[in-house]
This record gives C-alpha cells, sequence and structure tokens, in this order.
C-alpha cells in the first residue's frame, strides 16, 4: 500500500476519533473546568504542593507529616469535586479508545489477529 494511503487512513482514523463520544465528552468536561473556578484553583494549587514535595525530595530534604497532610487534604478534595471525578472517569474512558485502537493496530501490524474479533478471543473490541 502506498504510504499516501496509509496517512489518509490515519488521518480518517484520527477524525474518527475526533468525533468519538469519549473525546465529544471529555472535551465539553475540559470547557466546564475551564470555567469552573474553584476546581481549576484546586488543580493548580494540588499541582503547585505536589511539585515543591518534589524538589524537595530531589533536593534531599525531609517532607514533613504537615506537608503529606497537606497534600492528602488536596487530594480528598479533589476526590470530592464531582466535575473533577467526573472528568477523571471520562479520561479514562478515552484512554481506553485509544489503547483499544493501538491494540488493534499492533495487532494488524503483527499479524496476531485473524481480523476479526474472534481470531484474538474478543482482545479487539
Amino acid at each position: 500500500m502506498p504510504k499516501e494511503d496509509i496517512i489518509k487512513l490515519a488521518f480518517d482514523l484520527g477524525t474518527s476519533i475526533g468525533d468519538s463520544e469519549e473525546i465529544i465528552l471529555l472535551k465539553e468536561l475540559q470547557n466546564r473546568l475551564n470555567e469552573d473556578f474553584e476546581a481549576s484553583n484546586l488543580i493548580v494549587k494540588y499541582k503547585d504542593a505536589k511539585m515543591k514535595l518534589e524538589h524537595k525530595m530531589n533536593d534531599g530534604l525531609v517532607i514533613t507529616k504537615g506537608e503529606e497532610d497537606h497534600i492528602d487534604i488536596l487530594e480528598q478534595q479533589l476526590s470530592n469535586n464531582a466535575l473533577l471525578q467526573e472528568m477523571m472517569s471520562a479520561q479514562e474512558k478515552f484512554d481506553n479508545l485509544m489503547q483499544a485502537v493501538y491494540f488493534a493496530m499492533n495487532q494488524a501490524i503483527t499479524g496476531s489477529c485473524g481480523g476479526s474479533c474472534d481470531a484474538c478471543n474478543g482482545g479487539c473490541s
């Protein structure tokens, strides 16, 4: 098959993924997250605190109980935020889709799959 045909198929696959329920929901939730000051601020606080702890660890400094507790509290707040939970669930569904696509492509490339999901016990679905 000519390289141009392969590239076109890849573009078509990308377009199909872009039109999938998984990515549409993920984009919608990302937009909602961008408009939700509380959730966005919580993410920024968590990333900042986590980065500070990582820097301390990399510098060989001791992490205090108070710093660990602060991270635990932020993680609990993240877990309790409904929008962030919805976002994580949508991200997981999208990641699963991408893993299934990669698996199917890998099976086709290596010739391990007979072209139908029955051939590899449903692993392609």
